[in-house]
């Protein structure tokens, strides 16, 4: 299992966040020579006295050392036995739930796996995806974990009522957000391609049927995700009352 799905996925994820944490020393190195030439008149290492322009470059020079023999030693830890699940509904342990999806991702069980923006080569994709399996509901590289933690969000397939693709948000017209109605919360993904995200949607109803389908899921999103955010038990009441017409 050390080798499995979630193995794989921790893997992706640090490398993405090695790769971004580089780019940062990069910009942080610019900036330090672009002060240094700036400055370098008023700037003299001998004189390493406490209130001194030398002083404060050592102590900023030492902290972006130190975070980044932490970053990369946390980076280079690859997930075992579950350990990189986050289980918001505690429905069973991370060494269990782990055993479950890696063993549903062995045996090709892996119903849709789509990242939320589209990429015209696959081997550069990368950022949050959605993958679902006959257990779970996998929601990767969002961070819905503890204290805003990158998590794999395992929500139990049961748990999850109904998913859209609501188009425009305050701020941003053409921004598309991947809406999953669960049992006590939204969960949400944001995309800038709102095709290929209304597609993601399409093929999460192969398998988990769209109750609203209905109705017009532009103006409906909205008007449910409001009812939801005041009283979740009015959303479910509405949810069950769609699905008995669809019996």
């Amino acid at each position: 299992m050390d080798h499995g799905y979630l193995a794989q996925e921790s893997e992706r994820v640090n490398r993405a966040t090695r790769k971004m944490f580089y780019k940062l020393l990069i910009v942080f190195a610019c900036a330090l020579a672009v002060i240094y030439f700036l400055g370098k008149d008023s700037i003299n290492f001998n004189d390493i006295s406490y209130g001194s322009i030398s002083f404060y470059l050592i102590i900023i020079i030492g902290l972006v050392l130190v975070c980044t023999v932490i970053k990369l030693i946390a980076t280079g830890r690859t997930a075992r036995n579950g350990d990189n699940l986050f289980l918001p509904y505690k429905d069973n342990t991370q060494e269990a739930a782990g055993r479950i999806i890696d063993g549903e991702a062995l045996e090709g069980k892996i119903l849709v796996e789509e990242y939320i923006d589209k990429f015209s080569d696959p081997a550069k994709a990368s950022g949050e995806k959605i993958v679902l399996m006959p257990s779970y509901l996998l929601l990767c590289g969002v961070k819905d974990g503890p204290k805003g933690t990158s998590k794999v969000t395992a929500i139990p397939r049961h748990k999850v009522y109904w998913i859209c693709a609501q188009v425009g948000i305050k701020g941003g017209p053409f921004i598309v957000k991947l809406l999953i109605f669960t049992e006590n919360k939204i969960y949400s993904l944001t995309g800038t391609d709102i095709e290929h995200v209304q597609g993601i949607a399409d093929k999460l109803y192969q398998y988990i049927p769209n109750v609203f389908s209905e109705y017009d899921s532009f103006s409906l999103s909205y008007e449910l995700e409001k009812i939801f955010t005041k009283n979740p038990v009015e959303f479910l009441e509405i949810y069950e009352n769609e699905k008995k017409k669809h019996r």
